[in-house]
């Protein structure tokens, strides 16, 4: 049995009113599979749920155990106050609530406001305000983030205290990890592997918030994924000796519209690198990247 024990709420339910994405512009498909047709929209509780049960996996896997207060199955929606009641009763030592954003009623698509936003409560421990931190580092280094809010109190934002964090008696935070309503972020809510990114940061930011390791998640080389491949640079980026991320293992640049022969990808539970042929690792982020035929 584990030291800790981290009640982890998956947000909204499938039927909680409102909680929805703009109707999709044109279809959405995710490693060329559709995933939803234009015209429908997403539940926030299919990112709920989905970067949920990553995130206890992940935690799972370093030692620590979870429980959940939410319906899993996306049936029912459990009352705040009995989610709460059960994370207390539990004897949780801290609770995560995973959400995602939206500024509007989500009848059309805005652009004006976007991000990551971690809350904490009026009058939150220092603990929740430690916990709320390293997950916001953590969510910040490790996803392409256009804007972030980092750890802001619930009244501030919405203007009163949010249930789940008030009733319960352990450390909690609650991540909106994007918008609903801007739309580059809402087609990231059925992205499986931006939802596990996402949960491996919020994981690793348990940890550190324990003292406990981090174990990274092993992925299996694949043919596919190891195969030669030949990357654009769209933006000036940084050369790296090893297959992490650690400055002191920058040694260059590579500037922007260079090209260059991939001879494997590297997997990580972050931000993916690609090896390159002459030996040194870039980043596999499309933002600074793209894949062609040559």
């Amino acid at each position: 049995m584990s030291k800790y024990l981290v009640a982890i709420d998956a947000g909204h339910g499938m039927h909680t009113e409102g909680k929805q994405s703009v109707p999709m512009s044109k279809n959405l498909y995710i490693d060329n599979k559709l995933v939803r047709e234009k015209g429908k929209i997403i539940k926030e509780n299919e990112w709920n749920r989905g970067v949920s049960e990553y995130l206890s996996a992940a935690l799972k896997r370093c030692g620590i155990d979870t429980m959940f207060t939410a319906d899993m199955t996306g049936k029912t929606d459990i009352p705040l106050s009995t989610r709460a009641n059960t994370a207390n009763k539990k004897g949780a030592d801290i609770l995560i609530s995973n959400h995602y954003n939206a500024i509007g009623n989500c009848d059309t698509w805005q652009s004006r406001v976007k991000g990551l936003l971690v809350l904490r409560t009026k009058n939150a421990s220092s603990k929740s305000i430690k916990l709320g931190k390293l997950a916001a580092k953590h969510l910040e280094k490790d996803i392409d983030y256009e804007y972030s809010y980092g750890l802001m109190r619930d009244v501030d934002m919405s203007g009163f205290t949010l249930a789940i964090l008030r009733q319960t008696t352990m450390p909690a935070i609650l991540i909106e990890y994007g918008f609903m309503d801007y739309e580059k972020e809402a087609k990231l809510m059925l992205d499986k592997k931006h939802q596990e990114k996402c949960a491996e940061a919020v994981a690793k930011a348990v940890c550190e918030y324990f003292g406990v390791t981090y174990i990274e998640k092993q992925e299996e080389t694949t043919e596919e994924a190891n195969k030669t491949k030949y990357v654009r640079i769209l933006q000036d980026i940084n050369i790296h000796s090893k297959s992490d991320f650690d400055a002191a293992n920058v040694i260059g640049k590579v500037t922007a519209g260079g090209a260059y022969t991939v001879v494997e990808t590297i997997k990580r539970s972050g931000t993916d690198m690609y090896k390159l042929k002459s030996g040194v690792y870039i980043t596999a982020s499309p933002k600074y990247v793209e894949v062609f035929e040559k």
